[in-house]
């Protein structure tokens, strides 16, 4: 009767406390959205708070049961030590003490041996009777120690299987939960040790065996700092000429600016006249780069009068770039800035976007050439910037290859629309044929991917400990750096938006040091393999899955290497009809001829490029992104060309050139 009336109560106190926990959650949201707080998913904390309340109550009502009971037990045992002799109470209570058992037990054998000379004395007629056969009682008992630990083992014997199974099962628990503890501490106290500067080992890896003069470095690096900073000549030609800027979403953009300027050379000198003059230079210079960026039939005449200026007056950086593209080598001083950590994560790459700059500005000055008749003028520019692109390569980062590779790309591209503007003349070809040839006789167009295992061998060594029991592991400093990569902190790096396991694998079952460098040769030997195949592997869907960055990465380099093949071919072509009269009826003809080593290799098929003769002209394309000819057809989407054709259809056109819809 008594415990049914105890479960009640706990039934009634977890129900009270649900409600107290609905009130309490309902109020605390209220306050918050009066202060302006932004609470969503209220139904969520509304739940919480009652089953948070239902919780506490539980646990008040058990506890206070468990009291009662615990009260209400100990009142009948001193029930029971009451109606025995002195002497044997004092003896249960020995016997008791040395059982070092649970309460509740020790309670209940206390209880027996009470009721056990309880009933011996019985009989007894006086107390001075009752003490002598307590007496003799206590005499048969024998150690007291010794009875203690019989009297638990019995206990501990009698007690059921399920009993057994929950002690064995939390002392097992409790021995996990030490080691575990053991173990974190381990865990959290291990530190990475860095014992070899990659940084160095990159700067040594991308330095020829060569002497510092032959380094194009310092030339470059001098030009990108001298680029772009207008005279005061240019900023007045430019008030005078701001209208050939004009643009229809801003038409007071520029007249203000040139009115600024005129303005600022008006008046007198003053202390501010450094910073505003600066100010202006940084606007006008934003326009420019602007319109260097883009193409040579998208801009009016007016505006190429200006670009003209715009060369004239950064002179002296291009042909610092000139001067560097006929040095042989190229090799940048990897530096980590001014807090110098030494990692390869944190490589400085400042002049690339100035790089980018420059490259655009020679292509302007080679078309500005071939429109006045100048072929020799703009064929040097073009090489100079093809050079640029291959020094900015090597076995460098792949941020610096990419660059490269799209200087590259820029330039024969460039070539392309020169030649199918202009005629120009076979010697003059020949020349440039010749030269081109010579350049990428013993050109790598393949990735170079040294850099970014360096930069993986950095990262083991500063996220992983010093080799210690299991190869090095995982180190709260490592945890830091990757999820600085992620703009996280390390608790969201480890437990935001992954699974609730994450956690045990990064302690338990990650790779160890050893292990991830391993993976790492592993991975890098086989994108070694990869980089030197087509691109024709994108109909390989395991390789498109597991590799997909890299993957498409490898396609621009083989689109490149495919481009300045093809462009070589054309210039055959075109040397094959002003020397024959009529385009070739297929490319072995110009190979006959002398003209062309090999028939460019098309990366989509690895079959010959198509080339067909057409009316009066001839056309030469890949078979694109679609891996299939679909008659040379340029593919359109919302009125915009893609150049490489779509998964759908369209071809990568390379002659003729495709000509963008421009609005003049």
């Amino acid at each position: 009767m008594y415990r049914l009336i105890a479960y009640l109560g706990i039934l009634a106190s977890i129900i009270l406390g649900g409600i107290l926990g609905l009130f309490a959650s309902v109020l605390a949201i209220g306050v918050l959205q009066l202060l302006g707080v932004d609470f969503a998913g209220s139904d969520i904390k509304i739940t919480t708070g009652i089953a948070l309340g239902a919780s506490i109550g539980g646990i008040l009502a058990v506890v206070r049961v468990r009291r009662y009971f615990r009260q209400r037990r100990e009142t009948q045992l001193v029930k029971h030590l009451a109606s025995v002799p002195e002497n044997a109470g004092e003896l249960i209570k020995s016997i008791i003490r040395e059982m070092r058992y649970r309460k509740k037990v020790r309670q209940e054998v206390m209880a027996e041996l009470a009721a056990h000379f309880e009933d011996e004395v019985r009989d007894c007629k006086s107390d001075e009777e009752k003490e002598q056969k307590a007496q003799q009682l206590i005499a048969d008992f024998g150690d007291v120690k010794l009875l203690g630990v019989l009297l638990r083992r019995a206990k501990k014997r009698c007690r059921p299987l399920w009993r057994t199974i929950v002690a064995r099962t939390f002392q097992t628990l409790g021995v996990l939960i030490l080691c575990l503890i053991v173990y974190l501490v381990w865990f959290v106290t291990g530190k990475p040790v860095v014992t070899v500067d990659y940084v160095a080992e990159l700067n040594r890896i991308v330095r020829p065996v060569a002497d510092e003069s032959l380094n194009a470095a310092a030339l470059y690096h001098k030009a990108a700092q001298l680029y772009g900073k207008p005279s005061d000549d240019f900023l007045l030609f430019f008030a005078q000429n701001y209208k050939a800027f004009t643009d229809e979403k801003f038409p007071h953009r520029e007249k203000d600016i040139a009115e600024q300027i005129r303005g600022l050379f008006a008046k007198d000198k003053n202390a501010n006249f450094n910073e505003e003059r600066q100010k202006l230079q940084e606007r006008v210079t934003k326009r420019l780069l602007e319109l260097l960026s883009k193409k040579y039939n998208e801009v009016t005449p007016e505006q190429k009068q200006l670009i003209e200026k715009w060369l004239e007056s950064n002179n002296e950086a291009l042909e610092l770039v000139i001067a560097g593209s006929k040095k042989p080598y190229y090799w940048p001083k990897y530096e980590t800035g001014e807090e110098n950590t030494g990692e390869v994560m944190a490589v400085l790459l400042p002049h690339l976007s100035e790089f980018r700059k420059l490259v655009y500005a020679l292509r302007w000055r080679a078309w500005l050439s071939v429109e006045d008749g100048r072929y020799e003028d703009a064929f040097s520019d073009i090489k100079s910037c093809y050079r640029f692109g291959q020094h900015i390569k090597g076995d460098k980062s792949l941020i610096e290859q990419l660059v490269g590779i799209a200087f590259e790309s820029l330039t024969v591209r460039t070539l392309r629309s020169i030649l199918s503007e202009h005629k120009i003349d076979s010697s003059k070809l020949v020349e440039l044929q010749q030269d081109f040839e010579r350049m990428t006789a013993d050109e790598n167009f393949t990735l170079s991917l040294k850099f970014g295992k360096l930069c993986m061998y950095d990262a083991i060594q500063r996220c992983f400990t010093e080799d210690r029991l299991g190869g090095g592991h995982l180190s709260l400093d490592g945890l830091r750096l990757v999820g600085s990569m992620t703009d996280s902190d390390l608790f969201e790096f480890v437990l935001e938006g992954r699974h609730w396991t994450t956690p045990l694998h990064i302690l338990f079952t990650h790779p160890n040091k050893r292990e991830s460098r391993e993976m790492t040769d592993s991975y890098y030997e086989f994108w070694d393999e990869i980089v030197h195949k087509t691109p024709i592997i994108r109909g390989n869907l395991l390789m498109e899955n597991l590799t997909p960055a890299l993957g498409r990465i490898n396609e621009i380099s083989h689109r490149t290497k495919s481009e300045i093949e093809v462009t070589l071919t054309i210039i055959a072509i075109l040397r094959y009809k002003q020397d024959i009269g009529s385009y070739p009826e297929n490319l072995d003809k110009l190979i006959e001829a002398g003209l062309l080593k090999a028939s460019p290799i098309d990366p989509y098929s690895d079959k010959p490029t198509v080339y067909r003769k057409t009316d009066n002209n001839f056309t030469v394309y890949s078979v694109g992104l679609n891996f299939r000819d679909d008659g040379g057809k340029v593919a359109e989407v919302n009125g915009r060309l893609q150049l490489l054709g779509t998964e759908e259809e369209g071809d990568w056109v390379f002659w003729p050139v495709p000509k963008s819809e421009i609005k003049k």
